[in-house]
């Protein structure tokens, strides 16, 4: 009798897209890193560990077991929210 290897499990993309698309529906702001995992971003650095839990929740109910990001803001983030804004701005008042 031959034993048969288990391979782990592979993880598709469209798993990655429930994923991102469950936590952007959550309210969490998200992206995909470089390497195509979903990932978080919180308001701020603080922020990272409250926010883990409730993360590692949700995509447990959705029995989503591969990688996910979780990360602070960066000061590129922070400008383009402020430049999308005054944008905003301009929108209301023309």
């Amino acid at each position: 009798m031959a034993i048969k290897d288990k391979q782990p499990e592979q993880i598709g993309t469209t798993d990655k897209l429930k994923a991102f698309k469950a936590l952007k529906d959550a309210g969490y702001r998200t992206e995909f890193s470089a390497s195509g995992v979903p990932t978080v971003i919180c308001k701020s650095a603080e922020d990272i560990s409250k926010e883990l839990k409730d993360i590692k929740k949700l995509l447990k109910e959705l029995r989503y077991n591969g990688s996910f990001g979780l990360r602070g803001p960066r000061k590129s983030d922070q400008l383009a929210q402020e430049t999308a804004e005054a944008e905003e701005k301009k929108e209301l008042t023309a």
